[in-house]
């Protein structure tokens, strides 16, 4: 499964070295980001926060895993999460991330469309004779745009998130 989500750039990775020390990163990556699940489902009013922080997360001195917090009136895509591990060589610290945009809620919403399409289907040629031939184009033309526009909302998440921790995790390094 992981090896078919990195084919549809579902998952990405980023690999990033900093001259900075592990302990220093971590206390600034905790500066910008809220504590909490980073689960988005488990907050429906993060939009209405009050807080200014970036990212919401967990962030330790091995590692995080955060997703950008949701801001209102900002469209920005808050599907995709990442992980995150943080290790030190020669003095330089080397962060590996896991960039996810598949969420597991995405399979409930796919099993309702596909027995809701089926379902619907099947009714209306099993129904009268009535059913217009003509709309079943329609349908299955509207079924293909229902299962594409969630894949390609992870997959821009996805690459905007790895472009917002790549710009975070270089603006962290400078003196502040």
């Amino acid at each position: 499964m992981q090896d078919f989500l990195i084919k549809l750039k579902l998952i990405d990775y980023l690999n990033t070295t900093l001259s900075i020390s592990k302990t220093e990163f971590a206390k600034r990556l905790s500066q910008i980001t809220e504590r909490g699940n980073p689960n988005m489902l488990l907050n429906p009013f993060e939009a209405f926060s009050t807080d200014s922080r970036l990212f919401k997360g967990l962030v330790s001195e091995t590692g995080f895993k955060l997703r950008r917090k949701r801001q209102f009136f900002t469209y920005n895509s808050t599907v995709a999460q990442a992980t995150g591990t943080l290790s030190e060589v020669d003095g330089k610290l080397i962060i590996t991330t896991e960039i996810n945009g598949y969420n597991s809620y995405f399979k409930i919403f796919y099993f309702f469309l596909v027995i809701f399409y089926v379902g619907f289907i099947s009714i209306c040629m099993v129904t009268d004779s009535s059913f217009p031939f003509p709309v079943l184009p329609f349908i299955v033309l509207h079924a293909g745009f229902m299962f594409c526009i969630p894949y390609f909302i992870m997959r821009r998440g996805v690459r905007q998130l790895k472009h917002d921790l790549d710009r975070e995790f270089f603006f962290l390094t400078r003196n502040s």
